[in-house]
This record gives C-alpha cells, structure tokens and sequence, in this order.
C-alpha cells in the first residue's frame, strides 16, 4: 500500500493541531482598537504564553488575521455611544467567517443599564463571546483572552 494510500485511509484519526512533524503556528491574539489600551492589558499574558499579538485599526486587516488557520482570539474595541457599524460589522463577519476564533467586545463607554444590556444582546446575536464594559480591570480582559485561547488550543485552532 503506498503512502497516499494510508494517509487517505488514516486521515480521519490525525490530530489537528498541534501535530507532530506539522508545521506548528502559534495561537495568536488579534486586537482591533482605535488606541493602545485594550493591547497593553493583554501584553504581559500574550509574551507569558509565548502567543502572537496583533494589533490593527482596520477591520479588514483583522479579519484577514484571524483567517489564518492557528488558534486565536479576537479582541475589538468599540464605542456603542458612536458609530459602532464597523466594529459590528466585523465581529458578523469573523463568526461567520471564522467560528472557532473566539470574539470579545470591549467598550470603555459607561451607558445605562437598559443601553448597556441591548447593546451586549445584539453583540452576542452577532457572535460575541464576551462583552466587556466598565469596570475593566486587567484580570478581567486576561480571564476572558485566556479561557477563549485555552478553548481555542483545544479546539486545534
């Protein structure tokens, strides 16, 4: 029987990731925000762990991040009191795109109750995960980037 042959007929029992003799990715974590805060409560956990940090502006560039076949969490930063159509709108497309890759909202804005509980419903209509607003504390967006990773390894990326 050739080689071919035996991968076909084994193909279902492999392993997906990470697999040996596989060209092993890191599990990375994507970060689209208009500013730096959002990174820089990840960045210690990120370089403990030894997984990719990329941080974007654009959501184009973020979806085309997390389509890449590694393990990953994506985080996006938006502001629920302004035009949040492109934040949406990516977190829409990853789910759609790019289920296994899981998604947290994170919002600096303070809003009512009421706006604050529609505004994580639609989010989580939309894929979310997670849904972050204030008070954020670092453990707060480490717990979340961790336990969505660790689910994601797990998943084999």
């Amino acid at each position: 029987m050739s080689r071919a042959a035996v991968r076909m007929l084994y193909a279902d029992r492999v392993t997906p990731w990470p697999a040996a003799g596989r060209d092993v990715k890191f599990p990375q974590v994507v970060v689209c925000a208009f500013d730096e805060w959002v990174a820089n409560q990840i960045r210690d956990l990120v370089a403990e762990q030894k997984w990719l940090l990329r941080e974007v502006r654009q959501p184009a560039a973020a979806l085309e991040l997390v389509r890449e076949p590694r393990p990953g969490v994506l985080l996006i930063q938006a502001d629920p009191t302004g035009d949040a159509t492109a934040p949406l709108g990516l977190l829409a497309d990853a789910h759609r795109l790019c289920p296994d890759v899981g998604t947290v909202v994170v919002s600096d804005a303070k809003l009512a109750d009421d706006d604050r509980a529609a505004w994580t419903a639609a989010a989580f209509d939309l894929g979310a995960r997670a849904v972050l607003f204030p008070p954020l504390t670092r453990p707060v967006v480490e717990d979340a980037v961790s336990g969505l990773m660790a689910a994601a390894v797990r998943r084999g990326g």
